[in-house]
């Protein structure tokens, strides 16, 4: 099928007919991004502002949306912005999108290396999370992993064990040996949560991104730039395949 976007007007009416209905989403992608990388996700889609209250404790403004949609070849996906606050975050939303019915979910985020081999700008998929946070205990002892038919649609992103940290100011480097130790290359604060709690929901999930930082001796600081283009091209290219 053409990949063909539909308008705003379009899209509200045929998916929004009255405020109280739960949208009706073939797939959704999280954005585990600051404003900055969820706009560039939003602006490449396009995708259409929902306009109003979808999840727990996420509240919408006119001047500043959060949730969005968009089609992409006939899928309607939707799409929630800035979903910076890790785990809790992570779990909380992926039960509700259970909930609403969605049944592929895309996330879309950044990692700090934990192998100068991995370097700044290169494109990740996580195949494997272990349960180094709080709220994946609840889930299971991990580790935790990506759906297997989902990742044939990122054949050039480098695989990695991810572990997973909610307190990001405590990366010290025992915990960091810890984490190396268990297998991890990369660490960031919601990939074992959010395979957990989508495998505990039924949900087919991967986690797709770019390495930003390095923690090694010498810590490279955070760096974006072309690569955060084609971590979006990697999660339109799972969404395209689904």
């Amino acid at each position: 099928m053409t990949e063909r976007y539909i308008t705003p007007e379009k899209l509200l009416a045929a998916r929004f007919e009255e405020p109280w209905k739960i949208p009706r989403w073939d797939a959704a992608i999280l954005c585990f991004r600051d404003k900055t990388g969820s706009d560039a996700l939003v602006e490449t889609l396009p995708a259409v502002p929902v306009g109003r209250k979808i999840f727990w404790g996420i509240e919408e403004a006119d001047d500043l949306p959060v949730v969005y949609a968009a089609e992409i070849n006939g899928k309607v996906v939707g799409i929630v912005t800035r979903c910076i606050w890790g785990g809790h975050q992570a779990s909380i939303l992926i039960e509700e999108l259970a909930a609403m019915g969605v049944g592929v979910v895309v996330g879309y985020g950044a990692a700090g290396s934990l192998d100068p081999a991995i370097g700044q700008g290169r494109q990740l998929v996580v195949t494997s999370a272990i349960a180094t946070d709080g709220t994946s205990s609840y889930y299971g002892s991990g580790p935790f992993s990506a759906d297997s038919g989902l990742l044939r649609f990122v054949p050039t992103a480098t695989p990695v064990v991810a572990a997973t940290t909610d307190a990001v100011y405590r990366e010290t480097p025992g915990v960091v040996a810890e984490w190396k130790a268990l297998g991890a290359s990369v660490v960031n604060m919601e990939s074992a949560p959010f395979y957990a709690a989508s495998a505990a929901c039924g949900m087919r999930a991967i986690w797709l991104g770019m390495v930003t930082d390095v923690i090694s001796e010498v810590w490279q600081d955070w760096f974006v730039d072309q690569s955060e283009a084609k971590a979006i091209s990697n999660c339109l290219d799972v969404i395209r395949g689904i």
